[in-house]
């Protein structure tokens, strides 16, 4: 592919935005996005080939793919991977990282023989986390220049994690589903957010947007699914949307209209809620 030159990655729709889960529905369909916007991306991915069938089936071709996207072969828990990804040169990062990383569900059993949804990596959002964090400070350690262009980070969370006195984003009748039923991938989220707090990440990031969906359904096909960014709801915090579902193509182009186009300005610091 054509790789841009430092003066791509910050000029008009050349930024480059690095993508971390991109395989996965939500993140997939920003990336589609923001490849047909002429946005330039960098992706991570265990399969790349995967990725690549992803992508021309969402309707990009072959040119825009060579041109504008490049994909390194890696995982998202291993630090020198993530910083082959969000280091484009000695003296640039890329302006944006977007991360859904995700596992596979496996059904288990819990306690008095109840089931329970656990991951085949119940530690990937953690871990991820924690492998960007030490990413950017090996980074900011070697070239400490690159401290004034700090990326912008958004990272796909779940609903399900707010605690009292705070709003639940939850409906009253998923309470009791997610409290039985999502106990592992709830926790490995709040793990996940818990490191990606401001005192974390003050010096290493412009800012953090959590993006808390409802439960995910859809593949993220971007022209097929969904009720398109502008009809979904969305909630702060403090003023959560409750709702039960949310298509991952909503998300994703919610991500890259609200985030990857206007640089996160009204979502920097804040747990975003999207529903149906």
């Amino acid at each position: 592919m054509s790789i841009p030159t430092p003066d791509e990655t910050t000029t008009g729709n050349t930024k480059t935005i690095a993508f971390f889960g991109a395989t996965g529905g939500s993140t997939n369909a920003c990336l589609t996005h923001a490849l047909q916007a002429g946005y330039h991306a960098v992706a991570l991915a265990r399969t790349p080939s995967k990725l690549t069938s992803q992508l021309l089936n969402q309707g990009l071709s072959q040119n825009t793919l060579d041109s504008q996207l490049r994909i390194i072969h890696g995982d998202a828990t291993d630090p020198a991977a993530v910083r082959e990804t969000i280091l484009l040169s000695p003296t640039h990062l890329v302006s944006q990282i977007i991360s859904g990383l995700g596992s596979f569900p496996v059904l288990s059993r819990g306690s008095f023989f109840l089931p329970h949804i656990t991951l085949d990596n119940p530690t990937i959002c953690e871990s991820g986390a924690k492998a960007l964090l030490s990413a950017l400070r090996s980074i900011y350690s070697d070239y400490p220049s690159l401290e004034s262009s700090r990326p912008l980070l958004t990272v796909i969370s779940s609903t399900g994690l707010t605690t009292s006195p705070t709003p639940t984003d939850l409906p009253f009748l998923a309470l009791r589903m997610y409290h039985f039923l999502g106990a592992v991938p709830r926790a490995d989220k709040m793990r996940m957010e818990a490191l990606l707090s401001v005192s974390q990440t003050a010096d290493l990031v412009r800012g953090v947007v959590i993006v808390r969906p409802s439960l995910l359904k859809g593949s993220g096909n971007v022209t097929g699914e969904g009720k398109g960014w502008k009809n979904i709801r969305v909630g702060k915090e403090q003023s959560p949307a409750v709702g039960y579902t949310v298509t991952r193509a909503d998300v994703g182009e919610w991500i890259f209209e609200e985030v990857v186009k206007k640089e996160g300005d009204d979502w920097i610091g804040e747990k975003v809620s999207l529903t149906s």
